[in-house]
């Protein structure tokens, strides 16, 4: 009986034989366990129904969006076109681009958190994956409005730790397009690894308009996201921020937020190292 008291809270299935002076509340028990795991299925089935109208949703959007994008593309190149009808088609195709990143964030989001999200762990060198993340985004920056350095010291060659080589690169990338997102004016981003005394510390920062004190406390307790209640056009930290706290978690490791030595805005994935 005290057993089956006891096993109540944590959610554990208990079966208390109904007999003796204390048969009516060892049926009180059964039927509080009962419900309890009643109640426990029913979530269950609540949080699979949520993850999986999401991950729908999210493949349906995908076609008719992409779709939308290749045909603003196509207008956008269209030297037949005014320079105006170009410029809208070029906004279209940048618009369109974010909802393409937003429906993916969504949904790995919604997998990582209710466990659906396969984790491959691996023991990897964390600074050649962050390294050609930055490569891969100095590549892509045609325009030259978000100039981004690698700022590693040269002594650090490597920094080992049991990842998921996908994830890291995912939770990277989201930081380095959140301080492009935020600074559309541009601005110089900063990324690199450090490496202490059993962590990886990533690092990514930028010399932009950063956030100030109220923002950043908002950021550090939202469990989700912060709007930008001053500008409804203005964009939104935090999607990308939460899938790089769950990746984070994945790992066992955390997320430090503040404000940058340049400036702006910065970011720290501290990973245990030397698993």
């Amino acid at each position: 009986m005290p057993r089956g008291i006891e096993s109540l809270p944590s959610g554990e299935a208990v079966r208390v034989r109904e007999t003796g002076v204390l048969s009516d509340l060892a049926a009180g028990i059964n039927r509080a366990s009962d419900m309890l795991q009643s109640q426990a299925r029913q979530l269950r089935r609540r949080e699979t129904a949520r993850a999986n109208w999401i991950a729908g949703v999210s493949h349906d959007i995908r076609m008719p969006l992409s779709m939308v994008i290749g045909y603003a593309d196509r207008l956008e190149n269209d030297a037949g076109l005014t320079g105006e009808a170009r410029r809208t088609a070029a906004a279209i195709v940048r618009q369109g681009g974010r909802i393409r990143d937003l429906v993916n964030d969504l949904n790995l989001a919604s997998k990582l958190e209710y466990n659906m999200q396969p984790v491959h762990m691996a023991r990897c060198n964390v600074v050649s994956i962050v390294r050609q993340v930055v490569a891969d985004f100095i590549n892509m920056d045609m325009d030259g409005r978000h100039p981004l350095e690698w700022e590693t010291d040269e002594a650090v060659g490597a920094c080992l730790a049991r990842v998921d080589a996908d994830l890291i690169r995912r939770a990277v990338s989201n930081l380095i397009q959140n301080s492009i997102n935020h600074n559309e004016g541009g601005c110089h981003i900063y990324a690199g690894v450090l490496a202490g005394e059993g962590e990886c510390v990533i690092r990514v920062e930028d010399d932009g308009a950063g956030v100030d004190e109220g923002q950043l406390r908002q950021l550090k307790d939202a469990p989700h996201y912060m709007v930008c209640d001053e500008d409804i056009w203005g964009q939104r930290h935090g999607l990308g921020l939460l899938i790089v706290k769950q990746v984070m978690a994945v790992h066992g490791g955390e997320v430090r937020i503040g404000h940058s030595a340049y400036g702006g805005f910065l970011a720290e994935l501290v990973l245990p190292s030397g698993a």
